[in-house]
């Protein structure tokens, strides 16, 4: 039987900085055995975390690690304290190196979590299939990848958490909402009180734009790219959990990025 190695692969995002333990199947793809994610602050040591993290997970170094990040100063400060010296970490900063081509007016500008996201649905969904995805996160992104492996752009929003915390710092008496804690039912309208009518607008405000702006990007897919059939809707970030039961033929994954940062490791 042929022995399987670990790979680590490391986001480092805006408000949290995830860890992931994979596995690559006869397929190429990204099989997590252990995903976890820690919150950033001004004093968290993600050397540390990491290290502590993988010991427990792992009884040898893993065979290859990757690593890319959204906030680059968090990035670089586990990166100058890299805690695994026996694996040297890949680093994914550019979007030329992630084999997908990239059609809009600046590449280079483009956040490569967005990137990693279109490069891991392509592969996961398989080719001549354009996929949708949706990132529901800090921010969230729905973004279209079409058949031929090419990104295409999207739409970004504030998410479910950075929204509750701009109600909160940009008003005078409405509360700050732990978001984190529904359940992904919808929530009952008319409000009966400030928290409800707030629960109501973030999050069946948030799946509206999510439906209303993939569904522009369908017909954008199938109208002005000529795909033969509506994209594959995937939908990941910590808010897509809430959001993917209420998305038709949405399919959730975990942590995208992550799988797109250990598929770069065969590709």
């Amino acid at each position: 039987m042929k022995q399987q190695h670990n790979i680590l692969a490391v986001d480092v995002g805006n408000t949290r900085a995830k860890f992931g333990l994979f596995q690559l199947n006869e397929h190429g793809l990204a099989v997590p055995s252990e995903i976890i994610a820690c919150v950033l602050t001004e004093t968290a040591d993600l050397a540390s975390a990491l290290f502590e993290w993988s010991s427990r997970n792992s009884k040898s170094p893993p065979a290859a690690a990757v690593v890319a990040g959204s906030d680059p100063e968090s990035r670089d400060r586990l990166l100058g304290g890299w805690p695994l010296p026996a694996t040297e970490p890949l680093v994914i900063a550019a979007f030329n190196q992630i084999p997908i081509h990239v059609d809009v007016d600046s590449p280079a500008r483009v956040g490569i979590d967005r990137l990693l996201n279109a490069f891991a649905a392509g592969r996961i969904i398989g080719l001549n299939r354009a996929a949708i995805i949706v990132d529901s996160g800090t921010a969230t992104t729905i973004d279209l990848l079409t058949s031929d492996n090419t990104f295409r752009g999207g739409s970004i929003l504030p998410g479910l958490r950075l929204s509750a915390r701009a109600m909160h710092d940009y008003t005078a008496r409405l509360p700050l909402l732990d978001v984190s804690e529904d359940s992904g039912a919808l929530p009952e309208v008319p409000g009966r009180n400030t928290e409800a009518a707030m629960k109501a607008g973030l999050f069946i405000g948030q799946l509206g734009a999510v439906r209303e702006l993939s569904g522009q990007l369908a017909q954008a897919a199938c109208g002005r790219f000529a795909e033969a059939s509506v994209p594959q809707l995937i939908v990941t970030g910590g808010g897509g959990r809430q959001l993917v039961s209420h998305l038709t033929g949405a399919v959730y994954i975990d942590s995208l990025a992550l799988h797109g940062l250990a598929m770069l490791i065969s590709s």
